[in-house]
């Protein structure tokens, strides 16, 4: 086995990993609905994005699995060469897949920046009629206070690791892996 077949056999094992993680993916994506109901959410996945992401990945697999059978120099930069903007795309999925940063919903108002407040002025009716419920209010207040002091604490929550969480972390670790192993082994072949 050459030094560039050394590293050609793992990155092909990676690559096959990270594609078997994003098929997985994205058969979650449709079977949950959320491919149906894009257009009613147009800041969700784009379709053609994920599209791309896919076809890219899948033609510089092929053009590896040129390189692995043939050793051919010109096979291994092609898969290099689709699999460049196919991370880019991949980039992109994850930032509109991701629910972090939670965007505001339409029509909710923004935040207020920090340390500036709207000061507002209470009708005096508004004021006059908390005057008299002052004293329903300290009631009300006081049996809430004595109940929620004679609940029990409750049991702390154990921390639960959600196994899907871990699913799109390791398509990201396996594409890197993926990169990683085609250049050098590309560069080894040179």
């Amino acid at each position: 086995m050459s030094s560039s077949h050394a590293l050609a056999l793992p990155a092909l094992v990676a690559w096959l990993g990270a594609e078997a993680l994003g098929a997985y993916m994205a058969r979650n994506w449709v079977i949950s609905g959320a491919a149906a109901r894009r257009r009613e959410h147009p800041d969700g996945m784009s379709l053609p994005v994920l599209l791309g992401h896919a076809g890219l990945n899948l033609a510089g697999l092929c053009f590896w699995l040129g390189f692995v059978a043939t050793g051919a120099r010109l096979a291994a930069w092609l898969a290099i060469c689709f699999l460049v903007p196919a991370i880019g795309l991949g980039v992109s999925t994850v930032s509109i897949w991701t629910p972090y940063p939670v965007a505001r919903k339409y029509g909710q108002p923004a935040a207020e920046e920090p340390g500036r407040s709207r000061a507002r002025a209470i009708p005096d009716h508004v004021v006059a009629r908390s005057l008299e419920e002052e004293e329903s209010a300290r009631q009300l207040i006081d049996e809430l206070l004595a109940r929620n002091l004679a609940l029990e604490e409750p049991e702390p929550r154990r921390l639960s690791l959600d196994i899907r969480a871990l699913v799109p972390i390791a398509h990201g670790v396996l594409a890197i892996a993926t990169f990683l192993l085609t250049v050098l082994a590309a560069i080894s072949a040179a």
